[in-house]
């Protein structure tokens, strides 16, 4: 069977929500994950996260499926770069039982089309370090690295 990406509906949300407590957790415990989570937009749920991303009209997100079941997801979003729309994956997620069967490179296909179909000038992601999957996917897919953020904790 074929993994497959589709846009996702009202009817995904809770399906969503689950694989986004999920990825937030395997995220937390990745070097950089802490700090790129409290980056992001937090609503009062993982639902409320997934229904506020499927509202709006900047965004879109996907489901990953495999064998009928959803089993990952990711969300992109434009912004402006000057004159120019710039796509945003600001999620990208396979259940560890689904890797390595295509459902992250289905996520990711999808957003490159749907960010050439709105005329984007480019498609960015996010890889933390040491994510090599994440990092070997979006070369894979023709996405190379044009910065690096480093720091260091003062407290």
């Amino acid at each position: 069977m074929l993994a497959i990406a589709r846009p996702a509906g009202d009817g995904d949300v809770q399906d969503l929500a689950l694989l986004l407590v999920e990825a937030e957790t395997e995220m937390s415990s990745q070097r950089g994950g802490t700090a790129l989570l409290a980056s992001h937009d937090q609503a009062p749920s993982a639902s409320d996260s997934v229904l506020s991303a499927l509202r709006d009209v900047d965004t879109m997100v996907w489901c990953g499926v495999w064998e009928g079941a959803v089993v990952g997801y990711s969300i992109a979003r434009t912004s402006n770069e000057g004159d120019s729309v710039i796509v945003t994956v600001t999620d990208l997620y396979t259940t560890p039982q689904a890797r390595d069967v295509g459902i992250g490179e289905v996520l990711l296909e999808a957003a490159i089309a749907w960010a050439i179909g709105i005329d984007a000038l480019a498609i960015d992601a996010h890889a933390l370090p040491g994510a090599r999957e994440s990092k070997n996917l979006f070369e894979r897919l023709g996405l190379t690295a044009r910065l690096i953020t480093v720091r260091r904790n003062l407290r």
